[in-house]
C-alpha cells in the first residue's frame, strides 16, 4: 500500500494515525491508495507489536440500558476526531461475568479503561490497577477508586426520594429495584430519609439484573399481591417505573390516587407520560463527556484536577406523587 501512495511505511502509519502530522496532499494520496488496495489497519496488532495502543476499552454493564446509553454517548463525542478508537463490551451485573469478559479483553493491551460503573470484583480491581493505565469508574460513588471516578451516590439519590416520600404522608411504602451494590446504598439513604420525617420502609422487592419495562409491569403485580395497602413505590430505574405507569393504567389503579410511583435516572421522556413520571435526575450524559475528557487528558500526559468527581442528585417532582 505504501508503494502505491509512494510513500514510506512509516509515513502511512503516520497518517492513519495521527493525521494532523501529514501534508494534506500526502494524506489524500494515502486515503486513496488505501481505498484503491483495500487495506484495514488493525489497531490490535499495531498495539501488540508497538506496545502503544489507540484503544480506550469501555465495559457497559447493559449497552441496552437507556441510561448508560447517555452515558456511552458523551464517552463518544468526547474522543471524536481523536486518534483513539472504542471497544464496548457488556459486563452484566454478576461479579464472575465482569472478571471473564475484563480478563478476555484485557490481553489487548488498551490504552485506557472506562467502566459505566463502579469494579465490584478485587480481583478486578486488582488487575486492571496493575496495568499501569488510565482507569476512570462511573455511576456511583468509592472512597477508594482504582484511579479516577465520574460518579454520584446513590446513597443521597435514596434519601432524597425518602425525605419526598415521606414529605407527601405517605406511609406504606415499597422499594422496588436492584438490592446490592449500589442498591444496597440506595436503600440505605431512601430509609434514611423516610425516618427524618417518621416514616419507614415496609417492603422490599428485589429485582436483580437487566430489566425492562415488561418487569416493571410484572413488578406492579408483584408489590400489589404482597401488599395490596401499599400506596407509594420507589423503583429503582425510570423504566421499571415506566412498566408499572403502564401496568397500573391496565388495572384501573390511579395514580397517584391509589399508589404514588417514582423512578431513578431521570429519562428525558419520563416529563412527557400521563401523569408524568417523579424521578432523581442523573446527568448521565455529561459524566459521560466528563470521563471522556479526564481520560483523554491523562493519555495526552496532561494534569486531571479534578480525579474524583461526583454530580449533584436533583429531585424531579411531577404528578405521578403528587398529593
Amino acid at each position: 500500500m505504501a508503494r502505491v501512495a509512494g510513500v514510506s511505511p512509516i509515513t502511512v502509519s503516520r497518517a492513519l494515525s495521527y493525521p494532523d502530522k501529514v501534508k494534506e496532499e500526502t494524506r489524500q494520496r494515502i486515503l486513496a491508495a488505501v481505498a484503491e488496495t483495500g487495506y484495514v489497519v488493525n489497531h490490535f496488532a499495531s498495539s501488540l507489536r508497538s506496545g502503544r495502543s489507540t484503544i480506550v476499552t469501555v465495559f457497559v454493564s447493559n449497552l441496552s440500558n437507556p441510561h448508560f446509553a447517555t452515558s456511552i454517548q458523551g464517552i463518544v463525542d468526547a474522543f471524536e476526531a481523536t486518534p483513539y478508537h472504542l471497544m464496548f463490551a457488556q459486563i452484566g451485573y454478576s461479579e464472575n461475568t465482569e472478571i471473564k469478559v475484563v480478563n478476555a479483553a484485557l490481553p489487548f493491551r488498551p490504552a485506557g479503561v472506562i467502566f459505566t460503573g463502579v469494579v465490584r470484583a478485587a480481583s478486578t480491581r486488582a488487575a486492571v490497577g496493575k496495568l499501569d493505565i488510565p482507569i476512570v469508574e462511573m455511576w456511583g460513588h468509592r472512597d477508594d477508586p482504582i484511579d479516577m471516578l465520574v460518579g454520584f451516590s446513590n446513597a443521597d439519590g435514596g434519601r432524597l426520594m425518602g425525605r419526598h416520600f415521606g414529605q407527601r404522608g405517605f406511609r406504606r411504602i415499597v422499594y422496588s429495584g436492584h438490592t446490592v451494590e449500589r442498591g444496597a446504598e440506595r436503600i440505605a439513604g431512601f430509609r434514611a430519609g423516610l425516618a427524618e420525617t417518621g416514616a419507614d420502609l415496609a417492603y422490599i422487592h428485589p429485582m436483580e439484573g437487566t430489566r425492562g419495562i415488561i418487569d416493571g409491569m410484572r413488578a406492579f403485580d408483584d408489590i400489589l399481591a404482597a401488599m395490596p395497602d401499599c400506596d407509594a413505590i420507589f423503583f429503582g430505574t425510570d423504566i421499571l417505573g415506566i412498566g408499572a405507569l403502564l401496568r397500573a393504567r391496565e388495572r384501573n389503579v390511579a395514580v397517584p390516587g391509589q399508589v404514588a410511583i417514582a423512578g431513578f435516572g431521570g429519562l428525558d421522556f419520563t416529563a412527557h407520560l400521563n401523569p408524568s413520571l417523579t424521578t432523581l435526575n442523573i446527568e448521565g450524559y455529561d459524566m459521560g463527556l466528563n470521563a471522556g475528557r479526564m481520560m483523554l487528558a491523562r493519555l495526552r500526559g496532561q494534569p486531571v484536577e479534578r480525579p474524583v468527581f461526583d454530580y449533584p442528585i436533583t429531585l424531579l417532582e411531577r404528578q405521578s406523587t403528587a398529593r
